[in-house]
């Protein structure tokens, strides 16, 4: 086992804690104590500019009361390093409340930490509102990353990531702080909600919430236009993925995320979503309804005439996708569906008054699925 070895600061060793943060802290002082745990941050910060290699904890405070004669120090607390091998103990005092001069006292020993063990503060009280509006703009795995490219290689090298939360806590801060807009606790009500809000607008993406069983469908006025624009001559792909939503508990089904995508029209630049359906039930009656609604829109915005497209469409070959996209645009079953594909392909249908969009299975997926067939 190797172990990351340093020695403490040398003696004397202090700080400046900002008057604004005092300021903030002495309007939640109660009696000797300050409520909440916002003092913690403020400490372990000014901690971190002396000594950044340890991640410690706090045993116990005292305030001095507003107006007391008593000569004690304005504030001290008591902290220990997380690392299980570690001996160091450190001791904070004020004394003087004009100043804010913050002296620290390392206490125990040396440094020492193994190097397989990790350990990071909680993010709390301000702390957690900073990294809360942060995520409002970047994902959790990109903050992460960011943290974690400005630590230096020697806080890199003694396991202390107190400025780089996990990206699991990340993302729980993230939840936590969404669930504060939510105008309903549960979830599909609050959704339910936000339908009734934004008809009628431009942010009008939310169309459909089902309770029972649990979906979502999302799409826009301008999904619709570039969906009706785009499928007339090119190719729109229906696909299916597992891997973005995670299941409640085991025995829960799993959520999938069915997706209408467009080509985009500019050579090189990423695919257009049209419409996206979000929900746990898997059966060619749910995949159907989802995209018979949104037919439905799509006529209404420019007639009949949009019953005839799309073109082309291409799937992964599920038997449910291929159904659901045969019953929706073909207005026919699959079985008669191919028959008909079969009389075109020989001759026995005339091509000119041939008008149904043409269902084609990936082939990416056909060789997935040989190459799993030969290895059998």
């Amino acid at each position: 086992i190797n172990f990351f070895l340093c020695s403490l600061p040398r003696q004397p060793c202090f700080f400046f804690i900002e008057l604004k943060d005092w300021q903030e802290l002495r309007q939640h002082q109660k009696g000797r104590v300050f409520q909440g745990l916002q003092w913690t941050n403020v400490i372990s910060k000014g901690i971190k500019s002396i000594h950044p290699y340890c991640s410690f904890a706090f045993k116990r405070h005292r305030v001095k009361t507003l107006g007391s004669q008593t000569h004690a120090p304005i504030f001290t607390c008591e902290g220990y390093c997380c690392f299980e091998d570690c001996p160091v103990e450190v001791k904070v005092e004020v004394a003087d409340e004009s100043t804010l001069k913050a002296a620290v006292v390392f206490s125990g020993g040396d440094v020492c930490h193994n190097s397989k063990e990790l350990h990071r503060r909680p993010v709390r009280a301000a702390a957690r509102q900073a990294t809360a509006e942060l995520l409002e703009t970047k994902l959790p795995r990109s903050l992460y990353l960011e943290s974690m490219q400005k630590i230096t290689p020697k806080v890199i090298d003694s396991g202390c990531r107190d400025d780089a939360p996990t990206t699991n806590v990340l993302k729980n801060i993230s939840w936590s702080e969404r669930t504060k807009t939510r105008s309903h606790p549960d979830e599909l009500p609050s959704l339910k909600a936000l339908i009734d809000k934004q008809r009628g607008t431009d942010s009008d993406v939310l169309q459909k919430v089902m309770m029972h069983p649990k979906g979502v469908m999302l799409w826009s006025n301008k999904t619709l236009s570039v969906f009706y624009k785009r499928c007339k001559y090119d190719i729109v792909y229906l696909d299916a993925t597992g891997s973005v939503i995670k299941k409640n508990t085991a025995e829960s089904p799993p959520y999938y995320i069915y997706e209408l995508v467009v080509r985009n029209p500019s050579k090189g630049q990423s695919p257009l979503p049209v419409a996206t359906y979000v929900t746990c039930d898997h059966t060619t009656a749910s995949v159907t309804y989802f995209l018979q609604a949104f037919q439905t829109d799509v006529i209404r915005m420019y007639g009949n005439v949009a019953i005839k497209r799309p073109v082309m469409i291409i799937c992964d070959g599920s038997l449910v996708l291929m159904h659901s996209i045969s019953t929706a645009f073909c207005r026919t079953g699959l079985e008669d569906l191919l028959q008909k594909y079969f009389l075109l392909i020989t001759g026995q249908h005339p091509t000119e008054t041939f008008d149904l969009p043409i269902l084609h299975r990936c082939l990416s997926h056909i060789m997935k699925n040989a190459k799993a067939l030969c290895k059998k």
